[in-house]
């Protein structure tokens, strides 16, 4: 049975990798990934992580698994060889047959040996060039353009640079861009790093760069993997941390240390944003958890300002898994402020084909931690106390799926003109069903109940998706009530090829109320995620097409066009037209 659930599932997520990324990350639409999650998993559903001879730190440093899986991997391959199915890898402790399935479309099982053997691996140099440039229309002409290049050479060297322009006029100051290397040693299980990275420790109560998914969630995205430093690839580089750090692995015991400069990229503009931020972490495993302590501080050079964000933080986290249960906590302390914070959860099985998850979570208002990005906090951490329950039933290989999840918090400082402590209450559900494998039809429904601003938030969402062979089509319907009325549908039609693909997508939108917006996903190119907002009343057309030359470059092109209707007693809008081209070359 287990066979059949993982081959299905397999080969149902082989098409599009946006909703594979989504449903890795728990999440249950697109719109709430957030650009840098996406762009970060996207590179591994176009090469995906090798398990059978990637490195440990590699393994784990992709944030595909947590440190006590690749450890439990490892002992696996030892005593039985490398891993040759997705069957054989949902057998091994701290893995199970619910999360292979999220796992399959990441990861590759290539072996060149015969089962019971292990594979040394033969890893060239590979190197990845991709280019994008964009053009749009509105209120005058305005383009974009990117760059991006990776250079891999097995498991020693990774070099990585990225550079951005936003539309409008090109200028050096303007322009966007990220740079980093890793370099790994063979004999000695040490990894360094400089330029720019990814800092992500514990559950994010006090160090996580990067932001948080919503609080409305399945279960698979409560408990955060503890990825530690890792490289960065994104366009941007908003939220990395900048500076050198290094790892340590001495058997069952990890030391991480790293130096980051924050506000070093502002420099020229704002001197008193520079800061210096040491960081250690200390982390010890085992086939089933793990337990971490994290300390670092932020402070400005001699002479600056005291700024607000200096201090010193420490926590202490947690991961435990038994028999398909995981256990997960961390407990941090302010030091400046001198205010504790703490969050603790649990996932487990619900029979068969079911999870349940919860979570408690503590954010006193004077806790203020400079990069955190703890479950449910954003990039705040502070000022809430909650708690989250959710559950999902059935299986996406099976006829039915339902999500519920609600959330409920108390804000003990109030919002806005909000008298007292305020507080807001959340809720969740999803129905997903498939009365034939090629049609699947998903029902979103949330709610939020808030004491100050708008007190209600009504969104009912509907997708009807089609699938048979090369060709599919898609209809979303959705309607939202907060200030008024918010109204949005769209039809897509489209083929994908082994060597091309073109989407069509026309849709219509009726949002007179800024607090009505409607967040709308668009295909784009991989790396490229696009999530603009819907206000105002009008039409848009989208084509999206991809091509493959060769085996080593693909094309993507994207037309939009979008036409505004008169507002109540707004000038009507002019349209807006973009035109962007992709392409990617890898040998």
């Amino acid at each position: 049975m287990a066979a059949v659930l993982l081959c299905a599932q397999a080969a149902g997520q082989s098409g599009d990798a946006d909703e594979n990324i989504m449903r890795f990350m728990g999440a249950e639409s697109l719109e709430d990934i957030d650009e840098e999650n996406a762009e970060r998993l996207a590179v591994y559903i176009n090469h995906p992580l090798r398990l059978n001879q990637a490195s440990m730190s590699r393994i784990v440093s992709s944030g595909l698994l947590s440190r006590y899986q690749a450890v439990s991997l490892a002992d696996y391959r030892s005593r039985h060889g490398d891993v040759l199915s997705l069957v054989e890898l949902s057998m091994i402790d701290g893995f199970g047959t619910c999360f292979v399935e999220r796992l399959a479309p990441f990861i590759s099982l290539d072996s060149g040996y015969r089962p019971g053997q292990n594979n040394a691996g033969h890893h060239p140099v590979r190197t990845e060039i991709t280019t994008r440039a964009g053009m749009k229309y509105n209120d005058g002409m305005k383009g974009t353009g990117a760059v991006k290049v990776r250079m891999e050479s097995g498991r020693r060297l990774d070099l990585s640079l990225a550079m951005s322009s936003p539309y409008g006029r090109f200028e050096a100051d303007r322009l966007l861009y990220t740079a980093s290397a890793e370099l790994s040693f063979v004999k000695v299980p040490v990894r360094v790093l400089a330029g720019d990275f990814n800092a992500r420790f514990g559950q994010g109560l006090i160090l996580r760069n990067g932001m948080s998914l919503s609080t409305l969630a399945s279960p698979s995205a409560f408990m955060k993997n503890p990825t530690g430093l890792s490289q960065t690839s994104s366009y941007t580089g908003t939220t990395a941390f900048t500076g050198t750090g290094c790892e340590a692995s001495f058997r069952n015991v990890v030391l991480t240390g790293f130096l980051a400069f924050p506000g070093i990229r502002q420099l020229k503009n704002f001197k008193d944003d520079f800061r210096i931020m040491p960081s250690l972490n200390l982390s010890w495993f085992c086939r089933h958890g793990q337990i971490a302590v994290t300390h670092y501080a932020v402070s400005s050079l001699p002479g600056q300002s005291d700024p607000e964000e200096s201090g010193m933080w420490t926590a202490v986290d947690t991961r435990w898994c038994f028999n398909g249960c995981d256990l997960f906590a961390e407990a941090a302390y302010d030091w400046k402020t001198c205010s504790p914070a703490a969050l603790a959860g649990t996932l487990f099985p619900l029979g068969g084909n079911g999870r349940i998850a919860v979570m408690a979570r503590w954010y006193p208002p004077l806790f203020h931690p400079f990069a955190a990005g703890a479950y449910g906090s954003g990039t705040t951490t502070n000022n809430e106390y909650g708690v989250t329950l959710s559950s999902e039933i059935g299986s996406t290989a099976t006829a039915h799926r339902l999500v519920l999840t609600a959330d409920a918090a108390h804000f003990p400082l109030p919002k806005k003109d909000d008298r007292g402590g305020s507080a807001q209450i959340k809720g969740l559900l999803v129905w997903e069903y498939k009365p034939f494998p090629v049609l699947t039809v998903k029902t979103r429904i949330t709610e939020r109940i808030r004491t100050w601003g708008m007190p209600f938030r009504t969104d009912i969402r509907t997708d009807v998706m089609y699938e048979s062979g090369i060709f599919s089509a898609a209809l979303r319907l959705n309607a939202l009530k907060c200030a008024g009325w918010g109204l949005l549908s769209y039809v897509e039609a489209g083929s994908r090829r082994k060597k091309c693909s073109i989407f069509l997508r026309q849709g219509f939108f009726r949002i007179d109320d800024w607090q009505d917006r409607i967040y709308v996903y668009e295909r784009d190119a991989p790396g490229s995620f696009n999530v603009p907002a819907c206000y105002g009343r009008g039409f848009w057309t989208a084509v999206t097409c991809s091509a493959r030359f060769s085996i080593w470059g693909k094309l993507y092109l994207r037309a939009a066009y979008t036409s505004y209707a008169f507002m109540h007693h707004e000038v009507k809008k002019p349209g807006r037209a973009e035109l962007k081209m992709h392409f990617v070359c890898s040998f």
